[in-house]
């Protein structure tokens, strides 16, 4: 007689930093962060030959980041409290690499969803650079500036690249002539995009875009002569996800897994 189980895992949240999955990777990194650093936080290379770790301060280290800071239980810190770091300068770090982890969250976040790390505080309550949220936190929207002397492309225009988080990929190319000013790419972008149902754009000499739907827009290229400088302030983490859903800050479960090696 056949037998069959259905079996049914419901998680409980442990706390900040705490392996939540079996079978994680976990490397050693010696820390580079004077003020020191807590459990649960996204850490990236740093030091000759990446031996050591650092709080991502740009894109390019949220992109190249080993994991999150593993909590150990050896530790003085025991409540986790923000203000009172886990690790310390110098201090050997236990990194995941590979698995799942709860971890603090700045807000609301869905399952499924991917996850951002900050990089730059908003100057308000969340200050805390490697903690996760679920957009890329721009103060007032994304701003794109012309270069001062344009320069028509080879490919014949100016062009922006965005998605937001439904997945809407748009490319815009404003047509210039070789002799646009400045004031006259921005508002040959702004009325290209502003046009768009999922972005939404102003702007006299300079483009300040945010998605028609709030919350994520990425850039995912830009033609020449044409400038972030008003970026995010949280980065998208290659390979990693949420895989509770909250509302409001709090503990919430994430899953990653770097890739290129270590």
């Amino acid at each position: 007689m056949a037998s069959f189980i259905t079996a049914n895992e419901t998680l409980t949240a442990g706390f900040n930093g705490s392996i939540s999955r079996s079978m994680p990777t976990i490397i050693g990194r010696k820390l580079d962060e004077a003020a020191g650093v807590n459990a649960g936080r996204v850490l990236a290379p740093s030091g000759t030959d990446n031996l050591e770790c650092q709080e991502p301060t740009t894109e390019a280290l949220v992109k190249a980041a080993y994991g999150f800071s593993v909590w150990t239980p050896m530790e003085e810190d025991a409540d986790l409290t923000d203000g009172s770091p886990h690790y310390a300068d110098n201090q050997m770090v236990s990194i995941m690499t590979d698995g799942s982890m709860w971890v603090d969250c700045e807000g609301t976040c869905v399952a499924g969803k991917p996850v951002y790390v900050r990089i730059t505080s908003d100057g308000s309550s969340n200050t805390e650079l490697g903690k996760v949220r679920a957009d890329n936190d721009y103060a007032a929207g994304l701003v794109i500036t012309p270069s001062a002397s344009p320069v028509q492309t080879t490919t014949g225009g100016y062009l922006v690249r965005l998605v937001d988080a439904a997945g809407n990929d748009e490319t815009f190319v404003y047509g210039a002539d070789g002799s646009a000013t400045v004031g006259e790419i921005a508002a040959g972008l702004v009325a290209l995009i502003d046009a768009s149902p999922n972005f939404a754009a102003t702007g006299t000499t300079t483009v300040t875009v945010t998605a028609t739907a709030g919350g994520v827009i990425e850039v995912l290229q830009l033609g020449e002569h044409l400038t972030v400088t008003t970026g995010p302030r949280a980065v998208r983490l290659p390979g990693a996800y949420f895989t509770t859903s909250r509302t409001g800050a709090g503990l919430v479960e994430v899953h990653f897994k770097r890739d290129g090696g270590i």
